[in-house]
């Protein structure tokens, strides 16, 4: 492991303490209000949207797990990026990388809201099973429940069963199944995102630009892979799992494509615009 750098050290003790508080104060009968949701990165059109939940979301974690292996990227490839760049340059780059991360995980959540509340507004002008079907065709509504813990997935069916009954004349159940309709479109604004793996996923795709030919590896699967071939295949599992939307997952996997291709654009850009000074050759995979 790489020795610590001040930006990095004080990056680590900030999530660190953030984690700290917000998972052991309730242990000792202090109540944080909340503060976890307040301070996650909410869809601009939810309520519980804060404009200081634009920075503030990726010092908090979900678990753990979470935030473990975030730090732990953290560690092993920050401080080598920090030495190369300086602490302004580094920071600048962290920060690019989780603005790149917040743009692409709202783009995607804006395009999937957008294509819900189309077919929303086509079920009120014709309010048909197909069109209701449509809605939740991509929703697995097994893994949802609705506030009395009822699942939505039952609710969902007995709509459905109402609309086939009552084909002749579906105005009958449009009120009910626009509601479920609207419900869900709220739901999906009102999912958070937390962590600083978008800004983790710009210093990775920062350091394979530098040194591509460093080897890497994951933890569960210890077959060195150059940096080069590393961060693509990576990518490339994000971009499959974030289209997929498995319901198991729940990863906010286009936030670490947009911290990477933003990440990886500015050292691109710094590396042949401005490359630091005694800068080694990109042929030269091992870091000083």
């Amino acid at each position: 492991m790489p020795p610590m750098t001040p930006l990095v050290k004080n990056l680590l003790i900030i999530n660190v303490v953030v984690f700290a508080l917000l998972n052991l104060l309730p242990y000792l009968g202090i109540s944080t209000n909340g503060m976890a949701d307040y301070l996650a990165l909410h869809y601009p059109t939810s309520d519980r949207f804060h404009p200081i939940q634009l920075v503030s979301h990726f010092f908090v974690h979900g678990g753990l797990t979470h935030i473990f292996f975030n730090m732990f990227g953290l560690v092993m490839f920050g401080p080598l990026l920090e030495r190369r760049y300086g602490g302004q340059r580094f920071l600048i780059l962290y920060l690019v990388a989780a603005a790149g991360a917040v743009a692409l995980h709202f783009g995607w959540t804006w395009y999937e809201i957008n294509a819900l509340e189309d077919t929303l507004a086509s079920f009120r002008v014709d309010p048909t099973l197909a069109s209701f079907t449509d809605f939740f065709s991509s929703v697995d509504t097994r893994s949802l429940t609705m506030d009395d813990g009822t699942p939505v997935s039952r609710v969902v069916g007995d709509i459905a069963t109402e609309l086939t009954l009552n084909s002749d004349d579906p105005s009958l159940v449009r009120e009910e199944a626009t509601a479920m309709m609207q419900e869900y479109i709220d739901f999906k604004t009102d999912v958070p995102m937390v962590g600083a793996s978008g800004a983790l996923y710009g210093v990775v795709a920062a350091f394979a630009i530098l040194y591509p030919s460093f080897p890497l590896m994951l933890i569960f699967l210890p077959i060195p892979i150059r940096a080069k071939f590393f961060v693509p295949i990576l990518l490339a599992v994000d971009l499959f799992l974030g289209v997929m939307q498995f319901s198991w997952d729940p990863i906010a996997h286009f936030a670490h494509l947009g911290g990477a291709i933003a990440g990886g654009l500015l050292a691109y850009f710094w590396h042949r615009s401005d490359p630091p000074a005694g800068a080694q050759r990109w042929d030269r995979g091992v870091p000083r």
